[in-house]
């Protein structure tokens, strides 16, 4: 297989399965929802989520990337020695930081528990300190496994094999999803038992699917086992490199990656340490700070994930076509690229993040039950998913210009600024204020990152922002249309209905869809992205031309 096939190749099993982990990752929880029953019946499985995320991205330390890079290195150089030492090594490293960190982790569960809480013994009827230190103890185990599940990916990925990283990802999730949904209606609904022992079960899943990912690299490695000793034995290089000097050059790369994987989780980490303190100086009843809290961090974002999961796909394959035309110095062709891409991006994620504000009441009934109170979060919170996105793929850009150690200091200033933030934001807004915190720091990442590619990659943005205006101008007609569409339907259709929400979303999207798909292609701007497809519709479709 040529070089390009291989990319290509390559580019699309992991993006098809960042697409599928993520599309299960938002639907399991409309299941998963009505086995627990409530926002407030959640809340220990959303506390559990973000020091876990944390843990994990310190445990892994960006090693994954590494190996991938190093492996990939010395094999071009037929040093494929040098590979296995650094393989071989990189497990037992990443076995003992997975053990470091679920210690580290299972040690702070009480600090972290009582942050969180901002009370000693709960309110009554809500969480106690004891019910969430041993939620995150559970979820800790889980920090054995991953290290060494991300490292396995990234070797296989150095030997140019992205299959095993690909079915893995999308194993691991199958078998996560299965346990958290059949685990929860078990305790509930057959064994009669406690809603924290169900939320205990539920997030074990995470090691469940671990070690389900685990054992599909083991199959594949079975296989491969022996080309690679192979290529081994054919080593006549004599090329060493020592431990020392490996892992100085490891940490050295990994370092930015780390703090990169850290943006999100420690966003999410601010408002998890600020929210119910916050509600409390607001004077917001401790009995409602737990569901509250499951909205912001569980069932609004997993809806406003829908949109940004695109990205995810964008920045995988971003990295290698801007770095190589970058290195070879093709600024033109990199021009192209980077307007191409944040174009394609904003063309789909911006109708998306618009679609879902207009429709957040109906959307929110249809995946949970009829809530004002998350429906409303969840309409201030959809267009904070296009700079979620946008930040993912600029990100990326600054990887493939080789500028990501200059992501570092972005994403540090605007931790700093969602934290100075939060606390008397959501003073003054409750909830909501917690968005338009993270709205304001991930607005001034993506300014800082956009300014860098254009001082850096020598970017002009002038043709880059006319195409932004336009698809922000339809996407608001389309929001309008939406809107009016809902209104119209509201008068026939009560929204409080799960029936009837059903069907306001499906009639709205229709229409915010033809809407958009009639303007964007009316004016061409379609043509700019998405190739010949809009020809082919305007010869079927006459008035469209």
């Amino acid at each position: 297989m040529s070089e390009s096939k291989e990319l290509v190749r390559g580019t699309f099993l992991i993006t098809l399965s960042i697409l599928i982990t993520k599309v299960l990752g938002v639907i399991y929880n409309i299941p998963f929802y009505h086995i627990m029953g409530d926002e407030k019946n959640l809340a220990p499985f959303s506390y559990a989520y973000t020091p876990y995320n944390i843990a994990i991205a310190v445990a892994t330390a960006g090693v994954p990337l590494a190996a991938s890079k190093y492996v990939s290195k010395y094999n071009a150089l037929g040093a494929y020695k040098v590979s296995r030492k650094l393989y071989r090594s990189s497990f037992i490293v990443m076995a003992i930081t997975g053990i470091i960190g679920f210690l580290v982790l299972y040690g702070l569960a009480p600090t972290i528990a009582h942050v969180t809480l901002a009370h000693e013994n709960g309110a009554q009827g809500g969480w106690t300190l004891a019910d969430i230190t041993w939620i995150i103890r559970i979820i800790s185990f889980v920090v054995i496994f991953i290290p060494l599940l991300a490292t396995w990916r990234g070797v296989f990925q150095g030997y140019k094999s992205m299959g095993p990283t690909a079915v893995s990802e999308v194993t691991e999730q199958i078998a996560r999803i299965l346990f958290i949904l059949v685990g929860a209606y078990l305790v509930l609904n057959v064994y009669h038992g406690s809603l924290l022992l169900a939320n205990g079960v539920a997030t074990f899943g995470a090691a469940v699917g671990a070690i389900i990912g685990i054992f599909t690299l083991w199959f594949y490695w079975r296989k491969r086992k022996s080309n690679i000793e192979k290529m081994v034995q054919e080593d006549h290089t004599d090329i060493d490199v020592s431990y020392g000097q490996m892992y100085k050059e490891i940490i050295s790369y990994s370092i930015p990656f780390v703090i990169v994987s850290l943006n999100f989780p420690l966003f999410n980490m601010v408002d998890q340490f600020t929210h119910n303190f916050a509600l409390g100086l607001a004077g917001v009843p401790q009995s409602l700070h737990d569901s509250f809290f499951t909205m912001l961090n569980f069932t609004t974002n997993k809806i406003v994930m829908i949109p940004t999961s695109l990205s995810a796909g964008f920045a995988v394959s971003l990295i290698p076509f801007i770095t190589k035309t970058f290195a070879s110095g093709e600024t033109t062709e990199m021009h192209r690229q980077i307007r191409t891409s944040l174009g394609v991006l904003m063309f789909i994620t911006v109708p998306a993040s618009l679609g879902i504000m207009a429709l957040a009441l109906p959307l929110y009934t249809v995946f949970y039950k009829f809530q004002p109170d998350g429906s409303l979060l969840l309409f201030f919170y959809a267009p904070v998913s296009i700079l979620i996105a946008l930040l993912s793929v600029t990100a990326s850009m600054l990887q493939g210009i080789d500028k990501q150690k200059l992501t570092v200091f972005v994403i540090v200033a605007a931790v700093v600024i969602k934290l100075g933030l939060n606390v008397p934001l959501i003073m003054l807004f409750h909830t909501p204020g917690a968005v338009l915190s993270t709205g304001i720091a991930l607005l001034f990442a993506n300014i800082c990152n956009l300014i860098i590619l254009k001082v850096y990659a020598k970017y002009d943005f002038r043709e880059t922002w006319i195409q932004f205006g336009k698809i922000f101008m339809y996407g608001f007609i389309m929001m309008i249309g939406v809107e009016l569409t809902f209104f119209i339907l509201q008068l026939f259709l009560s929204p409080v209905s799960k029936v009837n929400a059903l069907i306001i979303l499906i009639v709205g999207v229709i229409v915010g869809a033809l809407i958009y798909g009639i303007i964007s292609m009316k004016t061409h701007l379609a043509d700019e992205f998405l190739g010949d497809i809009p020809n082919k519709i305007r010869s079927k479709i006459g008035f469209l031309k």
